[in-house]
């Protein structure tokens, strides 16, 4: 049995399996080192290219996929002076642990041409395999997924989603 470390806030809401929680900029520490060292500043939301981070719950940063994509370019990380943001000493270290979730609400599932998120995804991450009556079901690969969130914005029935993975990043 999988054990998964939940804060407070998310025991109060009910999310004993850690599910629910919001999505924290590239590269944070867990989620309650973050929530512990992060000022609430909005340094990293001004920071953000894409506009993707903004404000979420009590004021921490969350990042919102439905707007653009992330494009890993750090500028979050650089802006974030109270170290609740942060490359470690390997610049190359993964910015985050998600997970690709694709429901039942997809177009390609229910019988509809649309290779929407295939065709943004640039990891090739989202391929489609061939089913019965002509279907073609969205396949995602998350070892070659980076949650970068392009296939988020564009999916017309929004059927996609990106969900915190198993994997948390210590303090």
């Amino acid at each position: 049995m999988l054990s998964r470390n939940i804060d407070r806030a998310q025991f109060l809401r009910g999310d004993l399996r850690g599910r629910q929680s919001e999505i924290r900029p590239p590269w944070s520490l867990s989620e309650s080192s973050f929530t512990e060292l992060c000022e609430r500043c909005n340094d990293c939301i001004e920071a953000c290219p894409q506009k993707i981070i903004t404000q979420g719950s009590a004021g921490f940063p969350k990042i919102d996929f439905s707007v653009a994509q992330c494009t890993f370019c750090g500028d979050c990380v650089k802006a974030c002076n109270h170290q609740a943001l942060g490359f470690d000493s390997d610049p190359n270290m993964a910015p985050w642990h998600l997970e690709l979730s694709i429901g039942k609400s997809c177009l390609s599932q229910n019988g509809v041409v649309c290779r929407s998120c295939g065709d943004v995804c640039e990891e090739a991450a989202i391929c489609f395999k061939l089913a019965t009556r002509g279907r073609s079901l969205p396949q995602v690969d998350q070892q070659k997924c980076n949650s970068c969130g392009a296939c988020i914005s564009v999916c017309p029935s929004h059927s996609i989603s990106i969900l915190p993975g198993t994997q948390t990043r210590a303090a």
